[in-house]
């Protein structure tokens, strides 16, 4: 796959092991866009998610959230996304950030064929789609995203790969990466601790105008009496950041 290049605009993504975070501090620092995680299975939901989500958007952050996929079957991944679509209606819907939200494939609990995993990704981003009305991307592990054929290339990838020098791999599903989380040791403003570190495959600029035609915001209701005011509106196994 293609390197790191300088023009790249650079983020994070976090979840609850980062703590209370100084979301202006992490922005002043260079950081332009986070993804937040949201869910797990399907029942947990990260306790600091709200919370980051609202912080990380009044900083001015492109705001994107993901889910930790564990289901073993498709009636688990509909499950695992209805669960993540509706955390995701807490603060807002899908449309209402920046960011798609993102399918976080990393390990086979079940040790379903490659043939099964494919299928029960699919079944989840295909609902998870219906229930957002946003394609999602696929998170992965370098070495992971070999279990993935081509019926997923159409999703865009965020891979990780810890390594200043090596690149992701190309894989039978992809041959570019999207976003790339280089390292899980990243140092950053605002933030106390390591957190992981990303790139996206372009600028800040470019990263905006990728995903503004697919997660499009709702129009604000207008106030039939006076529609010049509108109405008011009505535990991770990868480790110790994710």
């Amino acid at each position: 796959m293609q390197t790191r290049s300088s023009g790249n605009t650079q983020g994070i993504d976090v979840s609850r092991y980062q703590g209370n975070i100084d979301w202006a501090k992490v922005k002043a620092s260079g950081m332009t866009f986070v993804f937040i995680k949201a869910t797990e299975g399907q029942t947990y939901t990260d306790p600091n998610y709200q919370k980051n989500v609202t912080g990380a958007l009044a900083a001015g952050m492109l705001v994107g959230t993901y889910h930790f996929f564990r289901a073993t079957s498709t009636d688990g991944a509909k499950a695992e996304a209805a669960h993540y679509a509706n955390t995701l209606n807490k603060v807002g819907g899908a449309k209402a950030l920046q960011l798609p939200p993102v399918m976080d494939y990393e390990n086979n609990p079940g040790n379903l064929s490659k043939a099964q995993m494919n299928t029960v990704a699919k079944a989840f981003l295909t609902e998870l789609q219906r229930l957002t009305g946003v394609k999602p991307i696929i998170y992965t592990g370098n070495s992971f995203a070999g279990n993935f054929d081509t019926s997923l290339s159409s999703y865009d990838l965020w891979i990780a790969r810890y390594s200043s020098t090596r690149v992701p791999d190309d894989q039978p599903a992809w041959k570019r990466w999207t976003f790339w989380q280089y390292t899980d040791s990243g140092k950053v403003n605002g933030i106390s601790g390591n957190v992981d570190m990303n790139e996206f495959e372009g600028t800040a600029a470019e990263l905006r105008a990728r995903y503004a035609a697919a997660t499009p915001k709702p129009p604000e209701p207008s106030n039939p009496t006076n529609p010049s005011h509108p109405n008011p509106p009505t535990e991770p196994p990868k480790g110790a950041n994710r």
